[in-house]
């Protein structure tokens, strides 16, 4: 979060744009900073002229560092307004010796399309700044999608996990069939957000990807098969689902009991009952983490025929048909959903400082402080996360909240209803918490 001084907030506030292209001038060096910043926000045609002079760069400025930060946030602010008229100074920056100005420009220029833009920012893809080489191959796909993908592919060899990474994303959202195979070779990476993303760059294919994935079941790698297994869960294609029942519980039973776990899961996913029986032999894996994701998949495919799937590309799960559910995000609050009597919520907040176990002890005490019977705490696992379920009555009603942390935020989910509909509705809520993914 940006603070701005009070002469700058005033300036911003009252959307004066004059008064703020005059502040980049100002012979305090913080001041030009934070109204170059607030030029950023308001991203305004008519500061055009006024961030391009704060742009150049001369020599006696090495001196300031903080000058760096204007010119990145003129930069910034240029590729918003996105006035042709900054083409030519935002190639300049390109030069800049500030790495934050280059990377500003860069992601700027992807927003002016041309093959000046282009060349110039290809000769960043083995700069030796992992973030400039990022940003680069993240700007050259919206500039260029087949160049981009090319890059991206050579980028999943990468040194750096981060820029594994931006090639993952870029590949997930301009790839095609094409791109599978180097994703393929590419499953067993170190880093696992890297392994996050190509996974689901592959499951973007969707059935052209199955027979492929198919292949790769024998992988030596358990590392490999595992990921092959989710892959093949998210397509969710019943053509898996006999190699995948044998690599459960049959006579090509998995050696790894990571990936039978993830065998059952996926089979959960897809919901085709001919798994009941692998799954139910299962419950007898000497293991158990196999055994409970046996368990979880046995309680979606026992309530399928009235599950519907929701997902927006950050959040998914499973629910009943008869839930109403409404997607919102106002504030942190990501899901309405009701039956007549239940009412249930997804929200979250960012977690700065706090954990889970925390955040779970602030909502005990505030069930505490409402007068709430039978209180109560058990520790779960949510989307392979650590949490915690509170339970609390009332005399006619109960609450469930389910608490984890994932990706910076702490998530918390409450159901709330008459305590006979909650008792009623509970495997539901166990298919919903066991399903609930969140896509960082």
């Amino acid at each position: 979060m940006i603070e701005f001084t009070d002469k700058i907030k005033g300036l911003l506030t009252s959307n004066d744009v004059s008064g703020l292209i005059e502040a980049l001038k100002d012979h305090e060096f913080t001041v030009r900073r934070e109204a170059a910043l607030a030029l950023e926000r308001i991203a305004d045609d008519r500061s055009t002229d006024a961030l391009m002079d704060a742009l150049r760069y001369e020599e006696w400025q090495r001196e300031y560092p903080i000058l760096a930060g204007v010119r990145a946030a003129a930069a910034r602010a240029l590729g918003k307004i996105g006035n042709p008229s900054a083409l030519e100074p935002l190639l300049g920056a390109l030069d800049d010796p500030d790495d934050e100005v280059k990377i500003a420009a860069i992601r700027s220029l992807s927003g002016f399309p041309s093959e000046e833009s282009i060349r110039a920012i290809e000769r960043f893809v083995d700069h030796p700044s992992e973030d400039i080489r990022r940003v680069t191959i993240e700007s050259l796909a919206e500039l260029d999608h087949e160049l981009g993908l090319r890059y991206a592919a050579r980028a999943l060899d990468d040194s750096s996990w981060m820029v594994r990474k931006a090639a993952a994303k870029v590949m997930r959202k301009f790839g095609d069939i094409r791109c599978l195979q180097v994703l393929l070779n590419n499953l067993n990476d170190p880093d696992t957000e890297v392994r996050h993303h190509i996974l689901l760059a592959v499951v973007k294919m969707g059935e052209y990807a199955v027979e492929p994935l198919l292949d790769k079941l024998s992988d030596p790698q358990w590392q490999t098969r595992a990921m092959v297994v989710e892959a093949l869960g998210e397509i969710g294609s019943r053509r898996a689902v006999s190699r995948l029942k044998g690599m459960l519980a049959g006579r090509g039973r998995d050696e790894n009991r990571y990936v039978r776990g993830k065998v059952a899961e996926a089979l959960g996913r897809i919901g085709d009952p001919e798994s009941l029986e692998a799954l139910h032999m299962a419950l007898k894996d000497p293991y158990l983490f196999v055994r409970r994701k046996a368990r979880q998949a046995i309680d979606i495919l026992d309530v399928e025929p009235d599950l519907e799937k929701f997902d927006d590309g950050e959040i998914s799960f499973r629910y009943p048909r008869f839930w109403n559910l409404f997607e919102t995000h106002a504030g942190d609050r990501l899901i309405d959903a009701w039956t007549d009597n239940l009412k249930i919520a997804i929200k979250r907040r960012r977690a700065e400082g706090l954990n889970a176990d925390e955040f779970s002890e602030i909502i005990l005490e505030v069930l505490n402080m409402r007068g709430f019977l039978n209180i109560s705490r058990s520790n779960i696992t949510v989307d392979s996360e650590h949490g915690y379920m509170l339970r609390g009555d009332t005399k006619n009603e109960r609450i469930l909240t389910f608490i984890f942390k994932k990706g910076g935020y702490i998530y918390y989910i409450y159901f709330r209803g008459p305590i006979e509909e909650m008792e009623e509705s509970y495997k539901y809520i166990r298919v919903f918490m066991n399903t609930l993914h969140i896509k960082i």
